[in-house]
C-alpha cells in the first residue's frame, strides 16, 4: 500500500510538470510515454502468438505526435491521413514476407495497438493546446507563460481538470471498494472491482471536477463541472475495465512491472485512454455552445 502511495506522487509529478511546461515537452514526454505503452502491449500481444509490427508502430506513433504537436489544432486531416497511410502500409509490408501465415492478425494487433495506444494519446497534446486564456485563475495563465506564449492557458485547465478527476475516480473507486466492497461489479473481467468502489469512484470524480474546476477557474456553470465529472469518472472506469478484458484474455495480471505497485504504463494510462481523448471533444463542444 506504501510503496503503490509513493509511486502515485510520481506519476502525479511526471504527468502535472509537463503540462505546466507545455508544448514541445509536453508533447515529448507523452510521446515516450506512448510509445512505452505501445511496446507494454505489443509484448502482451505476443503471449498469444501474435507478431505486431514494432517498427513500423514505432514510426507511425512518431508522426503522430508530430502532427498533434505542430501546425494547427486541431489536425485531424493531418491525423487521420497518417492513420490511414500507416494502415495500407503496415499491410503492404506483409507482401515481401516469405512466410505469409498470420499476416493478417499481425497486422490487425499492429493496427490495433496504434489506434488503442497512439492515436489516443495525441488527445493530450490536442487538448493542452485548445487555445483561450480565458480562466479565471492568474496562476494558470502565469502557468501557461513558462514556455508558451500564454495562449492555451484554457487548454491547460481542461486537462489538469481531466488528469485529477481521472485519477481521484481511481482512487476513490480503488480506497473505498478495498475497504467496504463486497459485491463484484464485472467478475469475469475484473475480479478486483466492486459495484460499491465504482460508486464511490464516481462520486470522487464528481467532487473533483468541480475542486479542480474551480481551482483552476474554468469559466463554466457549476451544472457542467457536475456533468463532466459524472462523465469522465464513467468513462475512467470503462477504460479501466477495456484494459482489464485484454489482460483476461492474454493471462496476465499486469501489462509490465516500471511503476511499483502499480505494473506497467498501459496500467496507468488505460483510464486515461479514455477520458482525455472524450474530454477534449466535450470542451470543444461547450466551445461552440459558447461555454466559455
Amino acid at each position: 500500500m506504501r510503496q503503490r502511495a509513493i509511486s502515485s506522487i510520481g506519476v502525479v509529478v511526471v504527468g502535472i510538470i509537463p503540462a505546466l511546461l507545455g508544448s514541445p515537452v509536453f508533447t515529448i514526454v507523452i510521446g515516450f510515454i506512448a510509445l512505452g505503452a505501445l511496446y507494454e502491449l505489443y509484448r502482451a500481444y505476443q503471449r498469444v502468438g501474435a507478431h505486431p509490427s514494432t517498427w513500423t508502430g514505432t514510426l507511425a506513433i512518431a508522426a503522430l505526435f508530430v502532427i498533434a504537436g505542430s501546425g494547427d489544432n486541431p489536425p485531424f486531416i493531418a491525423l487521420m491521413g497518417a492513420m490511414t497511410g500507416y494502415s495500407l502500409f503496415s499491410l503492404a509490408q506483409h507482401l515481401v514476407k516469405s512466410d505469409l501465415t498470420g499476416s493478417l492478425v499481425d497486422w490487425v494487433y499492429s493496427l490495433s495497438g496504434v489506434m488503442y495506444v497512439g492515436l489516443t494519446m495525441t488527445h493530450f497534446v490536442l487538448l493542452r493546446r485548445i487555445g483561450g486564456a480565458d480562466v479565471e485563475m492568474d496562476w494558470v495563465r502565469q502557468a501557461d507563460n513558462i514556455i508558451g506564449n500564454g495562449e492555451a492557458a484554457l487548454g491547460l485547465a481542461w486537462l489538469l481538470v481531466t488528469l485529477l478527476t481521472t485519477w481521484m475516480t481511481d482512487v476513490f473507486a480503488y480506497m473505498y471498494g478495498r475497504t467496504w466492497g463486497r459485491t463484484k461489479l464485472i467478475p469475469r473481467v475484473s475480479p478486483g472491482k466492486t459495484r460499491e468502489g465504482a460508486v464511490a469512484g464516481l462520486v470522487g470524480g464528481i467532487l473533483t471536477a468541480v475542486a479542480a474546476g474551480y481551482l483552476v477557474g474554468l469559466p463554466v456553470p457549476f451544472f457542467i463541472l457536475i456533468l463532466f465529472g459524472l462523465v469522465i469518472a464513467i468513462a475512467g472506469t470503462i477504460g479501466d475495465l477495456m484494459e482489464s478484458l485484454i489482460k483476461r484474455q492474454i493471462g496476465i495480471k499486469d501489462m509490465g512491472a516500471i511503476i511499483p505497485g502499480h505494473g506497467g504504463l498501459m496500467d496507468r494510462v488505460d483510464a486515461l485512454l479514455v477520458t482525455v481523448p472524450l474530454a477534449y471533444y466535450l470542451a470543444l463542444f461547450l466551445d461552440w455552445r459558447g461555454w466559455p
